[in-house]
C-alpha cells in the first residue's frame, strides 16, 4: 500500500428501485454477491482457509488477532520499540535472535498463552512498557498471531489489527488510492474459528462498507462476520469474557489482559509489515 496515496471517501449505499427490477424481468443480483470484483472484500476465519498464492492477489491484507498479539505489538510500537520481527515458531524466533546483536534484541511471545522459557517477555500487552521496549528490536512468536502474519507476508501490504487500533487501521486503509481488493485474515485459535477475531473482523468490514461510495463485494464469511458483530453489539469486554480463548486466559491467570484487549481505539498505532518487520505506520 502506498503511503502517499489519496484518500477514498464515502457515503451511503446504492439501492435498486422497483422499476429497475421490472426492466430486468426480476430481482437484480445484490452488488455484494457478484464474484470476481476488483473491489473484493473477503474475510477468512482462519489462515488455513486461504493459500499463500491467493493472498498474493490482494492489495491489502489485514491480520486480526484480538487476544493478544495485535494488542501487544501495538503497545510495543506505541512505547517506542524500533521494529518487531514476527516468527512463526519458537525455533524460528531463536534462529533470528542468533543473527542479531543480543544487546538490542528482546525475545517475546508465548506458547499456549504462557511465557516461553528463555524469552524476555510474553504476550501480555502490559509487559510492553516504554522502559522495557524503547529503542529495541523485538522478535515475536505467538501461537496464532505471528504464524498468520508470516503467512500473509506474501501480500503487497499487511496490517495488524485488534480492537485497540481498529479505528486507526480503518483510516490507514482509506489513505490508499484504492484499498481493494482486500482480505481480512483472522488468526483464529490453533487454526480453528474464534469468536473475538470474527467479531472484530465484522466490525472492520462493517465500517469499511459504511465508508465506501460503491459497496465492496463481500464473500460469505465477511457477511456472516457483520451479523456476528451485530449480535454481540459494542460490549467487547463481555465478548472476550464469554469467548473460549478469554476463558482460557482467565484460567491461566491472565484475566488482566482482557480489559486492555477489549478497549476500542485506545492505541492509535498501526503495525505495518515492511521488509519482514512490523513497524509503526507513519
Amino acid at each position: 500500500m502506498s503511503e502517499s496515496g489519496g484518500a477514498v471517501r464515502a457515503a451511503g449505499k446504492s439501492k435498486t428501485s422497483g422499476s429497475e427490477r421490472e426492466k430486468t424481468g426480476g430481482e437484480l443480483e445484490a452488488p455484494h454477491l457478484r464474484p470476481g470484483s476488483s473491489r473484493a472484500l473477503d474475510l477468512f476465519f482462519t489462515p488455513a482457509e486461504i493459500s499463500e498464492e491467493k493472498l498474493k492477489t490482494y492489495k491489502n491484507v489485514v491480520v486480526i488477532d484480538v487476544l493478544r498479539t495485535a494488542t501487544s505489538i501495538a503497545a510495543a510500537l506505541s512505547n517506542g520499540a524500533r521494529d518487531i520481527l514476527p516468527a512463526a515458531s519458537i525455533s524460528a524466533a531463536t534462529s533470528l535472535a542468533s543473527h542479531l546483536d543480543r544487546d538490542d534484541v528482546l525475545l517475546c511471545g508465548e506458547r499456549e498463552g504462557r511465557l516461553i522459557d528463555g524469552f524476555h517477555l510474553g504476550n501480555s500487552p502490559a509487559d510492553y512498557s516504554r522502559e522495557r521496549v524503547r529503542g529495541r528490536t523485538l522478535i515475536f512468536g505467538s501461537t496464532n498471531g505471528t504464524p498468520a502474519i508470516v503467512k500473509a507476508s506474501v501480500a503487497s501490504s499487511v496490517l495488524l489489527c485488534g480492537f485497540v487500533n481498529l479505528p486507526s487501521v480503518l483510516e490507514v486503509l482509506f489513505d490508499a488510492e484504492e484499498p481493494f481488493p482486500m482480505a481480512v485474515l483472522c488468526a483464529g485459535k490453533q487454526n480453528r474459528f474464534c469468536i473475538e477475531d470474527a467479531v472484530a473482523g465484522g466490525m472492520l468490514v462493517e465500517r469499511i462498507c459504511s465508508r465506501t461510495t460503491n459497496e465492496p463485494t463481500l464473500n460469505d464469511a465477511a457477511r456472516v462476520s457483520i451479523l456476528l458483530r451485530r449480535e454481540f453489539g459494542d460490549d467487547t469486554l463481555a465478548l472476550l469474557y464469554s469467548s473460549d480463548h478469554g476463558r482460557y486466559l482467565i484460567s491461566i491467570g491472565m484475566e488482566m489482559d482482557l480489559p486492555i484487549c477489549a478497549s476500542l481505539g485506545v492505541l492509535p498505532v498501526v503495525p505495518v509489515l515492511k521488509d519482514s518487520k512490523l513497524m509503526k505506520w507513519e
